[in-house]
């Protein structure tokens, strides 16, 4: 049984926005269609103390002066016109009964056709949202992803022969879209920053515009439903590959050939690909090693960024090839290796194939067992799980890996290692055994190894050791710079909105304070690489470890936690007892100002 409908009893009522002002306001027309209140400009404005509520109109009369009278009018025939157009629109919903459900993008036509300028007409729905982007106070990084996500969509439209206008932007477009985006092995993460994080929103700013014929509400979207992604997740994990150290050597010496233009933009980015599989940064953060915006440590050969996605500092080691590489385009502006190219992977794997990257990669997606050369799978995240990947080969340690990765924790490095091949474990155990078992009926034997770079592997597991690390590893000190650089940006203003990181510092705090009350790995091995500084290198660590303890008094660690830490640097030899001693009084002296507020 159908729903009853009486079109007479729409009634339309005009109300002023800020009835209580002092000065003109606006007049908005108010109407209630389909169960829902809406509001819509009527472009006139009207001083409150000159409105009549029950009228439903202006004042205009002796009593007022000749400006006020005219500006009046003007307002008033506006109403009568939006009165009549609304007359108007109720007799078409009784002759169209169908066209219920849309009468509010109906209304909304008819009242603001003439406004609705013939250069909108024209643009597609895409080019509106991307100049809506273009005009918004963001990051410059943040527009050009909402803009490269609004790309996707729009080739998604043209693949399909959609019509790229507002019309299309419904819910069948859209649960179509997402069936492409699974159907290509996007997780849900992906496709909600894709769909709920950027084009939703500009949809729904869109449809506050009385200049373009769309309205959330109509389009139905409310209803849309997001997948679930487990399985989803499990498909796109079994489709990831890595390169190994000989593919890597053979992808970065082979001789790119093409025409100028094709020689120039494939040589950047296959060297850039390569650079990246060397220090396990994303394709964002690759600029910054060319830019200046990096910290150098030309005596322990390391690199250091801030990371653009989480603000995180990445400390990489520089073997000889990504120093070749960084000197090649230092002080050069990338062109084609960056995330607004979108046709960068489609290059990458031109390249790769070209290269001869070509080995059969098995995998299982939602058709099942699937066989596909590997070029054909390579992309630039590739670059930093190959990274993680050849770190975990080498056995280098997992809490070593994520100082380089940035990561704030060793879960991913654990996937990593979840996922290496049999191979890859045998040779794990056995370069293991010849390590520790040279000697007696165990001995297997030397260990030789050569890389990319021709780097040999020593007995001397300190060699992996930087302040940085010791640090981290210790004291957790990645945890504590995160929560001093969240709360100094406290209080400061973004998007119009006061920053406020509370919980977050919270959270840090509590890890912090939790961590002080374990036994840390390798404590052992610290402390035999404080036994081998030099005095200079001891003093100068004293002096970073000085700097971390003020650093807790200052984000409001317990007592007890900072008293843990300074115990234990005197445990592994990082303080001497004069030292202990006089950090322990300038901890105290802090803590004590602290108290006292």
């Amino acid at each position: 049984m159908g729903r009853q409908i009486f079109i007479n009893q729409m009634q339309c009522n005009f109300n002023l926005r800020q009835p209580k002002a002092n000065k003109p306001t606006n007049i908005y027309l108010v109407v209630y269609l389909n169960n829902k209140q809406v509001k819509l400009s009527t472009g006139v404005k009207v001083y409150p103390e000159h409105w009549n509520i029950r009228k439903q109109q202006a004042y205009v009369n002796a009593r007022l002066s000749k400006l006020d009278n005219n500006n009046n009018t003007i307002a008033n025939d506006r109403l009568s016109e939006l009165k009549d157009m609304f007359l108007e629109f109720k007799h078409y919903l009784c002759e169209h009964p169908t066209d219920i459900d849309n009468s509010i993008t109906i209304l909304r036509t008819r009242i603001y056709k003439n406004t609705m300028t013939t250069e909108i007409k024209k643009k597609s729905a895409t080019t509106v949202m991307k100049e809506i982007i273009d005009a918004k106070q963001a990051a410059s990084s943040t527009k050009e992803q909402q803009k490269l996500n609004v790309g996707k969509f729009e080739r998604y439209l043209k693949e399909n022969n959609i019509s790229d206008t507002w019309e299309s932007m419904n819910l069948n477009t859209f649960e179509g879209y997402q069936k492409y985006l699974v159907d290509n092995g996007r997780g849900s993460v992906t496709i909600r920053n894709i769909i709920q994080n950027t084009l939703f929103p500009l949809l729904k700013k869109v449809s506050k515009r009385v200049d373009i014929p769309f309205t959330w509400y109509d389009s139905n979207l409310n209803s849309f439903e997001f997948v679930k992604d487990e399985s989803n997740k499990e498909l796109a994990s079994n489709k990831k590959v890595t390169l190994t150290e000989e593919q890597l050597k053979q992808l970065y010496d082979y001789p790119i050939t093409g025409t100028e233009l094709q020689v120039r933009k494939r040589t950047e980015i296959r060297d850039l690909f390569v650079l990246q599989c060397l220090v396990g940064q994303r394709v964002g953060d690759m600029q910054k090693f060319f830019n200046g915006d990096n910290e150098k440590d030309e005596e322990e050969d390391t690199i250091s960024i801030i990371q653009q996605k989480t603000k995180a500092r990445a400390i990489i080691p520089l073997t000889p090839l990504a120093k070749e590489i960084i000197s090649k385009y230092q002080n050069t502006e990338l062109k084609y290796y960056k995330p607004s190219n979108s046709n960068l992977n489609a290059e990458l794997r031109i390249i790769a194939e070209e290269a001869g990257l070509n080995t059969p990669v098995t995998f299982e997606d939602k058709d099942g067992k699937q066989v596909k050369p590997l070029f054909e799978l390579v992309h630039t995240h590739t670059a930093r799980h190959t990274f993680i990947t050849i770190m975990c080969r080498r056995d280098i340690p997992k809490e070593t890996i994520i100082i380089a990765t940035g990561h704030e924790d060793t879960k991913m490095i654990d996937k990593v290692y979840s996922h290496l091949s049999n191979k890859d474990k045998a040779q794990k155990v056995s370069t293991a055994f010849k390590k520790k078992l040279d000697g007696d009926i165990f001995s297997m034997g030397k260990v030789e190894t050569n890389s990319l770079n021709e780097v040999k592997p020593t007995n001397d597991v300190t060699n992996n050791i930087t302040f940085d690390t010791l640090l981290d590893t210790q004291f957790f000190a990645s945890k504590i710079n995160k929560a001093v650089e969240l709360q100094s940006q406290v209080g400061h203003l973004k998007n119009g909105k006061l920053c406020s990181y509370d919980n977050e510092i919270t959270s840090l705090i509590s890890e912090i304070e939790k961590f002080s009350q374990s036994s840390t790995p390798d404590s052992d091995v610290a402390k035999q690489y404080v036994k081998q500084l030099s005095v200079g290198k001891q003093s100068d660590l004293y002096d970073s470890f000085r700097e971390m303890i003020i650093k807790c008094v200052k984000i409001g660690i317990s007592k007890d936690a900072i008293m843990q830490f300074i115990n234990k640097a005197l445990e592994i030899g990082l303080l001497d007892n004069e030292r202990f001693t006089n950090i322990k009084e300038i901890t105290t002296a802090l803590l004590d100002k602290r108290n006292k507020g």
